[in-house]
This record gives C-alpha cells, sequence and structure tokens, in this order.
C-alpha cells in the first residue's frame, strides 16, 4: 500500500497559519482577561472583608501570654493543653501563622491604600478625590456609610457612587498588585 501525499499550496498553508495564530492570540486575550478579573475581584473582596481582616489581626490568640486567665482555665492548665497534644500545638500554630499571613496582607493594602489617597489627593479631578472618600467610608471606617448616604453627602447620584466604586477598584487593583494589575489601568 502506498500512502498518499497531499500537497499544499503555499497559499492555504499561510492561511491555516493564521487561523492558528488567530486562534492563539484570542486565547491570550481571554486568558489575560480572566486574570485581571480575579485580580479585580480580589480587590473588591479585600476591600469588603477589610475590617474584619484588621479584627483577627488585633483579636487572634494564639500564644499563651496572650490568653486571659480570668475565664476559669489556670495558665498551666492552657499550658498543659497545648502542649499535650501535637494536634492542639498544630491547630495553634496554624492560627499564628494565618494571623500572620493576614496581618502582612493588611499592611500591604494600608500601603498601597495610602498611596492611592497620596494620588488621589494630588490629582486635578475632584472625582479622583470622591473616590477615595468613597472607598475610605465605604470598606475602610471603623463606622461605614452606605451608598446612599455618600450619594446624599457628595450631591451625587447612587450610581455615580458606584461608578466611583468601580474605577477605585481597579486603580487599587494596580497599586496592590503591582505590574500584574496595572493592565486594567491601560484599558
Amino acid at each position: 500500500m502506498g500512502k498518499t501525499a497531499v500537497k499544499l499550496d503555499n497559499d492555504v498553508l499561510r492561511e491555516i497559519t493564521n487561523i492558528v495564530i488567530d486562534r492563539l492570540r484570542e486565547e491570550e486575550k481571554a486568558a489575560a482577561k480572566a486574570r485581571n478579573d480575579r485580580r479585580k475581584a480580589n480587590t473588591k473582596l479585600l476591600l469588603r472583608n477589610y475590617r474584619s481582616l484588621v479584627d483577627h489581626c488585633e483579636s487572634a490568640t494564639y500564644t499563651a501570654s496572650q490568653v486571659d486567665t480570668d475565664d476559669g482555665y489556670s495558665l498551666a492548665e492552657i499550658l498543659e493543653l497545648v502542649n499535650g497534644n501535637v494536634s492542639d500545638r498544630l491547630k495553634v500554630e496554624s492560627i499564628r501563622q494565618s494571623t500572620i499571613k493576614t496581618k502582612i496582607i493588611i499592611d500591604h493594602i494600608d500601603t498601597m491604600i495610602d498611596l492611592y489617597k497620596t494620588y488621589c489627593d494630588r490629582s486635578p479631578k475632584e472625582e479622583d478625590r470622591r473616590r477615595y472618600r468613597v472607598i475610605y467610608w465605604l470598606y475602610l471606617d471603623h463606622e461605614p456609610k452606605t451608598a446612599d448616604e455618600l450619594a446624599d453627602e457628595e450631591y451625587t447620584e447612587k450610581r455615580t457612587i458606584y461608578r466611583d466604586i468601580s474605577m477605585a477598584v481597579e486603580q487599587l487593583t494596580a497599586f496592590i498588585f503591582g505590574i500584574d494589575g496595572i493592565n486594567l489601568l491601560t484599558k
């Protein structure tokens, strides 16, 4: 049996190559968009949970010296519990490690929010300063305000507040994730 060779002319090969290249470019664009969308979603998630993450860092108990012994347990009983079982020690260590990771993230977010505030304060555009205020009052302050309250205080529409949130999240994503988040600003 002989093999049948298919001879493709150069125009057909060029067309096939172009189709493959176009498809690969589309897939890469889709993957980049998905990465940017995840970073933006992560920024929103960090902002929405900011206060509880700060509270976690300030309140986590993972060493004996942090324990209030007025709760009915003696310090010796607590140490016996922790030292008595490897599993319990691992649990305490995992709380400590989680708290350290959370603290690092919060410190980074705080630094990037400070940079964002400076950026907004230096901007000649009033909407940039408003965007910082919106983020601050919605997510960062200990006594948050609602979008309705902010719209009233800023003498604007509620939908403007939501647009401000969206724009601020894009800008904060670039600050928080650095070069990996910068693609959002170049769109």
